[in-house]
């Protein structure tokens, strides 16, 4: 069975050294234009997740979390703890082992076919073909997918920034960052507006107001979005025991954002399928916050950031 998962798959050639643990960027990635801005955001996504885990070994054993600790401690427990509860292997055990395992493969591989621990982050479309059946063939994985499975993700009514791909047997797992959203980060000059994705302004404008109403969007949710996109993507790869979307696929009911995410550890489900140790919005917010704090500032459990 092939998993989706939206906010793989090089074949690897008889005879040729294998990749192994690590991340890869494909070419689409590696323009002047965003090469840098994409690299940065992954190794800072890799820091967030390095972060997240020190802070949270530390809890579990009643270790200092030295300066503002109190504010990282709160933070795992708004997101991770039910009401009342402090910070426990039950809410947290699963999710300590899975940010183990994808720092495995924080060192990017620049050299060998990418296999199955192997994470290859793209940037463009380019590699899909559309058959005479509606099908769509991906050249890298050598597959046929069906359009929401391929680039259709990226281009659908609701707002998918990106999106992982993991693929049966010794392939690796896709992280594909929608153009849009690249063209978004990137500053996209509205003066310009005729020559941009019309998705990327619309969204641009859309979250800025979100968050002057404090509707959906909160500061910790647009604040540092690429990287912390990227942690997302990052959880559901088979790298880090592929976290869920819980309550997903649906928009509406989907928990994302920072307000949807405290809701959800406040419910404090038992069911380790909606657990947020398993949600990767969750896991995104609260590797994000924790860096946040590192650096100096205070985050709020209403979502707000405060500079100290």
């Amino acid at each position: 069975m092939r998993f989706l998962k939206a906010l793989s798959c090089l074949l690897g050639l008889a005879g040729l050294a294998s990749a192994g643990e690590g991340w890869k960027l494909d070419e689409s990635c590696k323009t002047d234009a965003i090469g840098s801005m994409v690299t940065d955001a992954i190794q800072s996504a890799f820091n967030m997740a390095s972060d997240e885990l020190d802070a949270i070994d530390k809890a579990l054993n009643n270790e200092d979390l030295g300066e503002n600790g109190e504010n990282i401690r709160n933070v795992l427990k708004w997101m991770f703890m039910k009401d009342g509860e402090e910070p426990n292997g039950n809410r947290l055990g699963l999710l300590r082992t899975n940010l183990r395992r994808l720092l495995r493969a924080r060192e990017e591989i620049t050299d060998g076919d990418p296999d199955d621990q192997t994470i290859v982050v793209y940037c463009g479309l380019d590699r899909f073909e559309e058959r005479e059946d509606g099908l769509w063939y991906d050249k890298d994985i050598d597959d046929v997918l069906e359009k929401d499975e391929s680039f259709g993700a990226c281009k659908g009514a609701e707002p998918t920034v990106a999106y992982v791909l993991v693929s049966p047997g010794n392939t690796p797992s896709q992280l594909q960052l929608c153009p849009w959203f690249i063209e978004w980060m990137q500053g996209i000059n509205i003066k310009n507006v005729h020559k941009v994705d019309k998705k990327s302004v619309f969204w641009k404008i859309l979250s800025k107001g979100l968050v002057k109403m404090k509707a959906v969007l909160t500061p910790m949710d647009v604040a540092s979005l690429l990287d912390k996109v990227i942690l997302h993507e990052l959880t559901h790869t088979r790298n880090a025991g592929e976290s869920d979307d819980v309550d997903g696929p649906s928009f509406k009911t989907v928990k994302y954002t920072w307000k949807r995410c405290r809701e959800l550890a406040r419910e404090g489900p038992d069911d380790v399928q909606r657990e947020s140790q398993v949600n990767a919005d969750s896991i995104a917010l609260a590797g994000s916050a924790i860096r946040f704090i590192k650096e100096g500032n205070e985050v709020k459990e209403d979502g707000s950031i405060v500079k100290r």
